[in-house]
């Protein structure tokens, strides 16, 4: 299938990439210059903290916020222990890989080819189950090799130097995820410099063919013995020539980060993944893309850059957007990039989706609407379900949505429907390059699937109340807040819209509060609020402000949050001084008594 990529690089502060074949938009990358992905940085940091109840280690890499670096992602060769000891761990470690290995390949080769599709697909339906049992199995090698159990705080200590790679970006309350097992990726294949003898083929690399062909190449590569490597799946198809080359060159970045960190104090910056379109055009750009067009005379100048030094023979097919309009919407993608801001999506079939996120998951309800061309319900709830498969797996790529995602299929009573619907969707999704694991429909119509998280989305959602329930929520609120000591007087600041609602539909109800209980309450608007902001001043009869409640961006919650630290602070400084007056008392006590003895000595 044809593609082309197109790159908008003419804004000041936004960079959007989108590659777009001739039915749709196959997959959409933002970079906000003012919040630049640092995923897969490399920096030179040192460990500010062990904390032994989490058997992990905070560490300083130059951010703000420290990163979270787990016992289990720190290399053997970082331990403080005797070199004799750390040989041992490292033999050891070589014998476990060799051991896993082999046990791999034998199960690869007694494994035979499933005979059909269906059971193909099924074999990611026990990923989890596998990994557990790898885990076990590692661990029982591990014993039978006699390697000691350490624990973090007698191997690791504050102020060590080490050198890291961001796994995993800052979110929320939590500090970026890092580990010290560096993967540099290339074109063709992952280089893993500090992790020996481990890594292969691509999981998505299904063709026993193809991964024999790749498993010759690798070994008629020198790697040297302390690394490791996998072939990505842009590799299935390529000749020993391509893949070599690749390996040199990511082998030659990792020697000039050895360099520099050589060169750097910690905390620093040693390695920076790339920008936005040196990652598109080194991950995306493959055999199927005809063209890419760029808007921008920078990026234009970038993409050739990096172009002649990947793929000479394609500098050809960089081309620089030269017209009046802008390039999304020249190519018509504005129109349906911008139903990624929308909540429902709508079928072909006239029926459509609801995509909910909320904080914990992901909820995709999935409705027939008018779709009613088909002989029965059971034919309608299986047409409108293999549409949405396939729908579902677009956007769940186009909006990169991650973590728990669960998919509210239309009841289906036959079993081999559900079947039907459960292949169709593996088969939507075998194109994402995020992990994902699928389970399979449950009675209720559920199907429960999770996406590993490839970035931070550039599209976030928040659950506000209707308009309704938010002018009944500040009536409420009114009505609590109207029985707080000496009040007689509310002012109670909205935003204009509110304030409409309340007068047209809850005046009686506000009539007849203030008249029962003799309150005198105001609804006033404010310009620069929206739902939820809201403020309310409580007076007392001579109209003196007695307390003020507001909601406005949660300040209510800072002000709780400082209040809780400043009664902290004080309640600290109290028994502090009550501490010194104890031993002010026992030192005096002590003088009193020191002088009553020598008093009766001399008696």
């Amino acid at each position: 299938m044809e593609k082309n990529l197109y790159i908008d690089a003419s804004h000041p502060n936004e960079t959007r990439i989108v590659l777009k074949s001739n039915h749709s938009i196959e997959e959409y990358e933002f970079e906000d210059k003012n919040n630049l992905n640092f995923k897969n940085n490399i920096y030179l940091a040192t460990i500010s903290r062990v904390e032994p109840s989490l058997q992990a280690a905070f560490v300083n890499f130059g951010r703000e916020r420290h990163g979270f670096l787990a016992f289990n992602d720190i290399q053997s060769d970082y331990y403080q222990l005797p070199s004799e000891d750390k040989e041992k761990i490292r033999i050891a470690e070589e014998k476990i890989r060799e051991e896993l290995k082999d046990k791999t390949i034998d199960s690869a080769q007694e494994v035979s080819q499933p005979e059909n599709k269906e059971e193909k697909n099924g074999e990611g339906e026990n990923q989890i189950d596998k990994e557990n049992k790898k885990k076990e199995y590692r661990d029982k090698v591990k014993s039978s090799y006699g390697i000691k159990r350490y624990r973090i705080q007698e191997v690791i200590k504050p102020g060590q130097v080490i050198l890291i790679q961001v796994i995993k970006e800052e979110r929320g309350q939590k500090g970026a995820a890092l580990t010290t097992f560096i993967s540099l990726a290339g074109k063709y294949m992952v280089l893993m410099p500090n992790t020996p003898k481990g890594g292969g083929i691509s999981r998505k690399i299904f063709n026993s063919t193809d991964r024999q062909k790749i498993r010759n190449i690798l070994n008629d590569i020198e790697i040297p013995k302390s690394m490791g490597v996998i072939v990505r799946t842009a590799g299935a198809n390529k000749t020993k020539n391509e893949i070599e080359k690749d390996f040199q060159n990511t082998l030659k970045t990792w020697e000039e980060i050895k360099d520099k960190a050589l060169d750097s104090n910690a905390p620093s910056l040693v390695y920076e993944e790339g920008d936005i379109i040196k990652r598109t055009l080194r991950d995306t750009y493959d055999n199927d893309t005809k063209n890419v067009y760029i808007e921008g005379n920078d990026a234009y100048q970038k993409a050739k850059k990096f172009m002649k030094e990947l793929m000479p023979k394609n500098v050809k097919n960089i081309k620089k957007y030269r017209g009046k309009i802008p390039l999304f919407h020249d190519a018509n993608i504005e129109k349906e990039l911008n139903n990624i801001y929308e909540p429902t999506v709508k079928l072909k079939s006239g029926g459509y989706l609801v995509i909910n996120p909320t904080e914990a998951l992901v909820s995709i309800d999935i409705n027939s609407g008018q779709s009613t061309k088909q002989i029965n319900i059971e034919k309608t709830a299986l047409n409108t379900n293999l549409e949405a498969a396939e729908e579902v797996a677009h956007q769940i790529k186009l909006r990169d949505l991650s973590g728990l995602i669960v998919i509210d299929f239309i009841d289906m009573m036959n079993f081999y429907n559900r079947r039907i619907v459960e292949k169709k969707m593996r088969e939507s999704i075998r194109k994402d390059r995020a992990r994902i694991q699928i389970g399979k429909i449950s009675n209720f119509g559920l199907l429960e699937m999770t996406r590993q998280r490839l970035r931070e989305g550039s599209i976030k959602w928040e659950t506000q109340l209707s308009l309704s329930s938010f002018s009944q929520k500040i009536l409420k609120k009114i009505q609590h807040l109207a029985f707080t000591d000496k009040v007689k007087t509310i002012n109670s600041y909205v935003p204009e819209k509110v304030k409409i609602y309340i007068e047209k539909n809850l005046l009686d109800e506000l009539k007849y509060f203030q008249k029962k209980y003799s309150f005198e309450i105001k609804i006033l608007s404010e310009d620069k609020f929206i739902i939820p902001e809201y403020k309310i001043d409580l007076l007392n009869k001579s109209k003196k402000l007695i307390n003020t409640i507001e909601n406005i961006n949660q300040i209510i919650q800072t002000k709780k949050i400082k209040a809780d630290l400043e009664k902290e602070r004080k309640g600290k400084s109290k028994d502090i001084i009550k501490s010194k007056e104890k031993i002010k008392k026992t030192k005096s006590k002590k003088k009193i008594r020191t002088l009553w003895v020598r008093r009766k000595k001399k008696s």
